[in-house]
């Protein structure tokens, strides 16, 4: 995490903060702890013209190709600070100190990467890996 980064909130959803190309935390007062969002789509490009999207800057068009691998070592840091580092005492007020799930959501249509079977598959590998399966979700965000 960049040193310039402090406090989760529930309103503060910047893909940004984690300073990583596909992966950034963020506390959902919908779900009542801390999400991990995965974006499918860095370059802010959806083939949606939603009237409700709050992605600024969105254009039309696809995600660009997935970096699997730098996907999974992003997926696999921020994981081992939340579960087994200072993450959640750091980064998250008490009252929501607490992992809830993998969320595929971000900057467009997570639906409309190719490769998207791939990342649920390397989701479901690393959740399995850090012992979280049946015990976290693994959500889609989605208007498809």
């Amino acid at each position: 995490m960049p040193a310039a980064f402090s406090t989760l909130t529930p309103r503060n959803h910047d893909r940004d903060t984690s300073g990583m190309t596909y992966v950034y935390p963020v506390v959902s007062r919908r779900a009542g702890g801390v999400s991990v969002g995965i974006n499918l789509n860095p370059n802010h490009a959806c083939n949606w013209r939603c009237i409700y999207c709050q992605v600024p800057d969105l254009r039309r068009g696809g995600p660009p190709p997935i970096d699997l691998t730098l996907l999974e070592a992003e997926l696999r840091s921020l994981l081992d600070t939340i579960v087994h580092g200072d993450f959640m005492h750091r980064h998250v007020h008490e009252d929501m100190r607490r992992l809830n799930d993998i969320a595929l959501s971000g900057n467009g249509e997570p639906t409309s990467a190719p490769e998207f079977l791939q990342v649920v598959t390397l989701i479901e590998r690393v959740m399995a890996d850090f012992g979280l399966l049946g015990h976290i979700r693994l959500v889609l965000i989605t208007n498809g």
